[in-house]
């Protein structure tokens, strides 16, 4: 940061949390005049009418369900008052809020807080006995104490499902609340993309949230294309063309809350030769030079400040950035009145956090200014700033309309990674475009048969995969059916592995793992199980959790074979929770289909489910519902199968794979049993943005181990001695395709490079 000779108002970065509690639910559409808050006025509000828990009677409200702290009546108004460092805060009853919602509000400053004005927040809160999880919709409102103002909030809740939902109003001053409605909004807001399926090298399908009001939509799919050049231009702006010509200079855009025309402000006495006038809930937005911008510094400068410095309290400039499709968040920039009174300050932008996590970069930004007194202004001058074009956008489809929420793109080139935004629509509007969502993924390789099959070894073999920069080759054991099978046993894991840790149930280990890691061998019979905040008692498994917030533990099966008798198939197990009545949750992580078990920390329970939609590939899953953690054991998958159905069990799999290699050896194998042999399937890799992203795993391909029933694998001591190819002709390592490699013992491999 670069300061000018002035002392300068600090401008620091802050996160405020709240700490909710839960009340009974209730529906989510709702309105509250707050008439039943007799006593009291607005100047002078009655003492709090919550309790030490947050409840409050319900025959104050016309709903139930409503709590709270630092509540008063305010004669026809709700005062939020602020008891304690968590501030004063009114909780709606609980409920679904789950898609697109509006809440609007009326809000303004009591008269006796020690300033000028005041903040509120809207937030949108999970719930649960004392747990919470505040997500990312909440909204600073700025209020006076001079007048009521209605504000309007919009959201669209596409990450908590849940039916423990609430709206809270909070505040760390002292505010007026009034005329609180909630409901779907009449404003088309932009689409939500939750991800893609289908993935292959020639396209993808987008899939999208329906928008509440839409009546079809509008896909785009995009990919940056990089330019011969790499140019750099360097802009300033003093904003002194302002004083001629009284517009804004070309390319800016200013939007005011009051409606007013942008202003030109100047003080020569104290250095400043121009300024673009910067109010309350005003929204400046730079020009679009082209380029991806690769720094900014702003000088914003005091032209019309309060008496008192504590009137600053909140202010906050808001900085949002462009990346050439939607508005993203990238800062909030807050105004210490610690140090207020003088008349500069240079900001300078770290520009890095964004540039590493957005590959399309920012080609604009704008700001808003929020929590400052009405009547006052900051200044935005002598603003400097870089760009660098090193790629253009390119559409591949631009705005095709799309009656669904999923659209199918092909035709596309398998080398080249794209990305699709969406609008919603209907007769008379066309929403914000959404956020840009990667398409990003890996082809599935092609599995090729396998070669050199001995009596206890194969190589498997697969062609290159675009994009692909390693593979992963999972082995399998292939049992044929030979005849109907009631009941046959999928899977069958009792944990008596975990036996003399001398760790009882009632003080379980936990590995407090928190990612999906492997369940070490040693552990259980079945190679391939996985854990989310995990652990282990004598004979059992056990999952934990974050219940503070909201985070449950969960345990998942190996790939199973589930598809035959057209999908049904039958999970018995026996679990108990650990402090408390539970509710256990098994489900498919395939199709999400799922059952529910009520578990009690007193006795085991026996649970016999039945399912209907299992997959060739699936994974069954075991957690909870609210988030607490529980015990389970003896778990048994069992399917009716038919003659010739193929059942698929995991074995092991390889180390990662360089992305030039096309093949791969398991050594080590016993020979099959009868009506058994070992399979196959590959998988691709790439890491993008620092994310590792595995492709769908290719077709099984079946070792054919009659042919190699007699040959062993060459001694460990034989060394190659020559390698030709297909022809006879000798060549070297690095000659790619099909050779034949000769051992100093004799023996001769088939290799496919």
């Amino acid at each position: 940061m670069i300061f000018s000779t002035f002392k300068a108002i600090a401008f620091v970065a802050a996160l405020a949390t709240a700490t909710p509690m839960a009340y009974a639910q209730s529906t989510t559409e709702l309105e509250e005049d707050f008439s039943r808050f007799t006593a009291g006025s607005e100047s002078s509000p009655s003492s709090a009418i919550n309790d030490a828990t947050g409840t409050i009677p319900s025959s104050y409200f016309h709903q139930s369900g409503w709590s709270g702290y630092g509540v008063h009546q305010a004669g026809g108004a709700c005062a939020l008052i602020s008891p304690d460092n968590y501030g004063a805060q009114l909780y709606t009853p609980l409920g679904a809020y789950v898609g697109e919602y509006e809440v609007k509000v009326r809000a303004k400053t009591l008269a006796s807080n020690y300033r000028d004005n005041a903040q509120l927040t809207i937030g949108l809160w999970e719930d649960a006995a004392n747990q919470y999880n505040q997500t990312t919709y909440h909204e600073p409102f700025t209020t006076t104490k001079s007048e009521w103002r209605e504000f309007t909030f919009y959201f669209n809740n596409t990450t908590f499902n849940s039916s423990n939902l609430l709206i809270a109003f909070s505040t760390l001053d002292k505010v007026l609340i009034d005329d609180v409605k909630i409901g779907k909004p009449t404003t088309l807001t932009a689409p939500t993309p939750v991800g893609i399926s289908g993935f292959n090298a020639n396209g993808f399908t987008a899939h999208w949230n329906a928008v509440n009001g839409a009546t079809h939509y509008l896909f785009s799919v995009f990919h940056n294309v990089k330019e011969n050049e790499n140019t750099e231009k360097d802009f300033l702006e003093t904003f002194s063309s302002m004083k001629t010509s009284g517009k804004l200079p070309e390319g800016w855009g200013y939007k005011s809350q009051s409606g007013k025309e942008p202003e030109f402000f100047e003080n020569s006495d104290k250095g400043i030769d121009g300024a673009l006038l910067f109010k309350n809930g005003d929204v400046i937005t730079m020009p679009d030079n082209g380029g991806y911008y690769t720094s900014l510094e702003i000088n914003i400068v005091e032209c019309k400040m309060p008496k008192n410095a504590e009137e600053i309290g909140d202010a906050q400039i808001i900085v949002e950035l462009f990346d050439g499709h939607a508005w993203k968040k990238f800062t909030t920039i807050y105004v210490d009145a610690s140090e207020y009174g003088q008349d500069k300050i240079f900001h300078d932008f770290d520009w890095t956090r964004f540039v590493k996590q957005d590959k399309y970069k920012c080609t604009s930004a704008r700001f808003r200014l929020a929590g400052f007194p009405d009547d006052c202004a900051l200044g935005f001058c002598d603003m400097a700033w870089s760009t660098k074009n090193t790629s253009t956008t390119h559409y591949d489809i631009k705005d095709k309309r799309v009656d669904g929420t999923s659209y199918t793109v092909d035709g596309l080139d398998p080398a080249i990674d794209y990305s699709f935004v969406v609008k919603a629509c209907n007769a008379e509007t066309t929403s914000p475009s959404s956020a840009a969502f990667d398409a990003i993924g890996v082809t599935a390789p092609v599995a090729e048969p396998a070669t050199d099959v001995r009596r206890d070894s194969y190589t498997a073999n697969w062609q290159l995969s675009p994009k692909a920069e390693s593979y992963i080759v999972e082995n399998y054991d292939l049992y044929t059916a030979p005849a109907d099978v009631a009941g046959y046993v999928v899977l069958n894991e009792d944990f008596s592995k975990i036996s003399g840790s001398g760790v009882t149930i009632d003080k379980p280990f936990a590995f407090q793992n928190g990612k999906y890691e492997k369940v070490n061998m040693d552990m259980v019979h079945n190679n391939g199980w996985q854990c989310y905040w995990g652990g282990y008692a004598e004979g059992c498994f056990v999952c934990t959790g974050l219940t503070d917030y909201n985070i449950s533990g969960e345990l998942v099966t190996p790939q199973l074979t589930l598809n035959n008798d057209e999908g049904r198939y039958q999970v018995k197990l026996k679990a108990r929770s650990m402090l408390q009545n539970e509710t256990l949750i098994v489900y498919s992580k395939s199709t999400r289909e799922s059952k529910e078990c009520k578990i009690n920390p007193d006795d085991w329970s026996t649970f016999t489910l039945d399912f209907t939609a299992g997959q060739l590939s699936d994974m069954i899953a075991f957690t909870s519902k609210n988030h607490y953690p529980f015990i389970i054991d003896d778990i048994k998958i069992t399917q009716n199968i038919k003659a010739g159905d193929h059942v698929y069990t995991y074995l092991n799999d390889s180390e990662t794979i360089e992305e030039e290699e096309t093949s791969y050896t398991f050594t080590k194998l016993t020979q099959p049993k009868t009506d058994h042999t070992y399979a196959y399937r590959v998988y691709g890799q790439r890491v993008y943005n620092d994310k590792k992203v595995t492709s769908e795993p290719s077709n099984y391909v079946t070792v054919d181990f009659s042919a190699g029933i007699n040959k062993t694998d060459a001694a460990q001591n034989a060394t190659e001695v020559a390698r030709y190819t297909v022809d006879g002709v000798k060549t070297s390592s690095n000659t790619r395709g099909i050779v034949l490699v000769k051992y100093s013992d004799g023996s001769v491999k088939k290799l496919v490079k």
